[in-house]
């Protein structure tokens, strides 16, 4: 699921004011923002010492080994010192100097790797798309005054149907009939980017309330307490079971110095072969790691595995993370081709392999729980003193450097969606960004992940999937901004909207679509087609491939990559590229949407202060939310390999309470019936058809979803 610092004043909105109910629903998400925490110390220390145990990243080895047959098959040098290259032996590349140099007490002169080809396109693309940022940055905040009425501000473009002028606007104003439990209707635009907030519109409220007065006592104690009321719901999803774990043996073999110096019984597990292991660890890094690429295939493969296939499993380190891939690598392979947890009407379920309770790799998953304890890093007074008296200096530009990169932006990723999707406080770590520096994959990859690379473009996925999400993180602050001004936020004295206005959120809409014609052309598509397969696009597109050194792709003219047809057995592509692409167009659509939501508050709070371009922005909301590509197959029959599943349910909540109200209200039925055009309304059933499916699909597995799917049963007359 995508942040600037909330601890800074000049860049994010201040902090949540129910910082005691962030802090619950922190408790759950704990295990993320330890990472987040350590991460952000280990960045911002000076110190030039060896780094903490929790946060090692082995530098790879300096050789491409295939995974599948283990055979070298050609060599890449890392950047070794003069001294070592000339010896022709492997460089520890310690800073300023290496160990050999240490040792010899010789000069140590590092020779400066010039980037490839593919580099500079790469770092040419990231420039385009930081570009944008600045742009938002320098958006003016103000909301102006809006011309009451109909009549556009500004003449409106020939191809754009016309909202009607001659219609009293104050026949809008009472769509729903007075609610009995005192809501006001008035209350001035508050922006939230939380899904679940705009259950707390007034005119959302009165229409659950009409449909179902039993939801009054979730929607008042959603209301009061925000993030930990779903935090609550999500406890009522059962906890996965202890009780499936792997059958061990005491190792007996010969282990290395090291090994015997940390003492402690070493075991085995029969299942984990050296086969076994392979086929795991290459599924591991064949999906979830092309999705958050911040491990490093080879060295896993050539030190970890080998390590625990040698000398067996103890709770060190290695034993923990090897534990976790091979988890990880069983549910990639059983969640894309086993079988349905269930059948619904004839339709298979996109949750495959397990069960409810006991999902693939849970045994694995045990075992890396039960050494988890002597892993782990609390985030105790304690523990930051020592960080920040032992922490490391770090080289950016070496392979460690890029990898602990690629560290550092999935755990930006993973607090902006954690602060998105739930309100959660932020930590700070967004404003390490300019001292980071994005990940520049210049450090050489095994074959695996190269031939992974030129099949499914990961690096340039995961690079813009980056920008993206810092793009909405500045469009979201900037909206924030234009809404804090009022002097008693969320309430009206005197009947204003109070949100931002039609002329900052089109601004801000252009820079999604400039970020969407800077993608490289591997990754562009047109806007109206999100099923299509990537092609270039001409009008201001970047057309530059990623890589040119790559044969073109064969051509797909009239072939989707993605399909409504969720009965039939979805197509597997390979190193999850159906979901690399589904996520970073669903998230450009879902950027679009947020854009554009604050118009539809004021259509249903203020529909006597609509103008011709707040209708228009109306419409592109709702055109914003047509079949978007996660919902589609083959992405949504392969659920369990799909991130922040229980994010997108709450999206789907939100967007689907919006479209019944287009049914309800008299302004947003005018704006769809005059402004959203034909394709809207040739796809607008089916996509709430597949959003449904969704939530139906996921409500027996996530308490996020049942409680999503019980609150529009009411409303779409869905079955229990």
């Amino acid at each position: 699921m995508n942040l600037d610092s909330a601890s800074s004043a000049s860049s994010g909105p201040p902090p949540n004011p129910r910082s005691s109910r962030g802090a619950i629903a922190a408790q759950q998400v704990d295990f993320s923002l330890k990472s987040v925490v350590v991460l952000r110390i280990y960045i911002l220390n000076p110190f030039p010492v060896l780094p903490p145990p929790c946060l090692k990243i082995a530098s790879p080895c300096c050789c491409k080994v295939s995974v599948t047959t283990g055979i070298t098959n050609r060599f890449h040098f890392f950047r070794a010192c003069e001294t070592c290259r000339s010896r022709k032996q492997k460089c520890d590349e310690q800073r300023p100097k290496c160990g050999l140099c240490q040792r010899m007490k010789l000069e140590c002169n590092w020779r400066e790797v010039q980037p490839t080809k593919k580099d500079k396109t790469l770092v040419e693309i990231l420039d385009r798309l930081r570009s944008l940022e600045t742009k938002v940055d320098r958006l003016p905040t103000s909301r102006g005054t809006s011309a009451s009425g109909f009549g556009p501000p500004q003449p409106s473009p020939a191809s754009q149907p016309s909202f009607n002028p001659d219609v009293d606007p104050s026949s809008y104003s009472s769509s729903l009939r007075p609610s009995p439990s005192g809501i006001k209707s008035n209350q001035s635009y508050r922006h939230f980017s939380a899904s679940h907030k705009i259950l707390t519109w007034p005119i959302i409220q009165q229409a659950l309330l009409q449909a179902l007065p039993s939801n009054v006592g979730d929607l008042k104690t959603l209301e009061q307490d925000g993030t930990a009321f779903l935090v609550q719901i999500q406890r009522e999803t059962p906890n996965l079971s202890l009780e499936e774990v792997l059958q061990d043996r005491p190792f007996v073999g010969m282990q290395t110095q090291a090994t015997r110096s940390a003492g402690g019984t070493r075991t085995t597990f029969p299942l984990l072969t050296k086969d076994a292991m392979v086929n795991l660890a290459t599924a591991y890094f064949d999906t979830f790691n092309f999705i958050y690429p911040f491990m490093d295939r080879q060295n896993f493969i050539s030190d970890t595995l080998t390590k625990v296939h040698t000398e067996g499993f103890d709770g060190d380190t290695e034993s923990v993370i090897a534990l976790l891939v091979f988890a990880l690598g069983e549910l990639a392979i059983e969640g894309s081709r086993g079988k349905p947890i269930e059948v619904h009407m004839g339709r298979s379920s996109g949750v495959r392999g397990g069960s409810f309770t006991r999902p693939p790799g849970i045994a694995l998953f045990n075992e890396a729980r039960k050494r988890l304890g002597f892993v782990l890093t609390e985030c105790e007074l304690e523990n930051i003193q020592i960080y920040a008296l032992t922490g490391p200096s770090i080289d950016w530009n070496s392979p460690r450097g890029d990898l602990i990169k690629r560290a550092y932006w999935h755990c930006f990723l993973v607090e902006w969606t954690l602060y998105l999707e739930l309100d959660v406080p932020l930590t700070g770590i967004s404003a390490l960004q300019d001292r980071v520096g994005i990940p520049s994959f210049n450090t050489p990859f095994c074959e695996a992940d190269h031939r992974g690379n030129q099949s499914s473009h990961f690096e340039a996925h995961y690079a813009s999937q980056i920008a993206l999400r810092r793009l909405c993180a500045n469009m979201h602050n900037n909206i924030y901004e234009s809404t804090a001004s009022a002097d008693t936020p969320g309430t009206s004295n005197n009947g204003d909207f109070g949100g931002p206005s039609a002329t900052s959120l089109n601004q801000l809409a252009s820079q999604l679509s400039q970020w969407r014609s800077m993608l490289p052309r591997d990754l562009q598509w047109a806007e109206d087609d999100p099923a299509s397969f990537p092609s270039p696009q001409p009008a201001g597109g970047y057309n530059q491939s990623l890589d040119p050194t790559l044969s073109p792709q064969r051509s797909r003219a009239g072939v989707p990559l993605f399909t409504v047809d969720l009965d039939s057995e979805p197509v597997h592509y390979p190193y999850v590229y159906d979901i690399q692409v589904a996520l970073l167009r669903t998230r450009f659509y879902y950027a679009k949407y947020m854009v554009h939501r604050p118009f539809v508050y004021k259509a249903l709070h203020f529909p006597e202060q609509m103008t011709q371009e707040d209708a228009q922005g109306v419409a592109e909301c709702l055109r914003s939310c047509l079949k978007w590509p996660l919902l589609l197959s083959p992405t949504s029959r392969r659920k369990r390999l799909v991130p922040w599943l229980f994010g997108w349910s709450q999206n789907f909540l939100g967007i689907l309470l919006i479209i019944h109200m287009t049914q309800i209200n008299p302004m947003l039925r005018d704006i769809r019936a005059q402004l959203c055009g034909p394709r809207f309304e040739a796809e607008i059933n089916e996509s709430v058809d597949l959003m449904l499916d969704w939530i139906r699909d996921l409500k027996s597995s996530d308490a996020i979803a049942r409680w999503c799917y019980r609150i529009l049963q009411p409303l779409y007359n869905l079955k229990p």
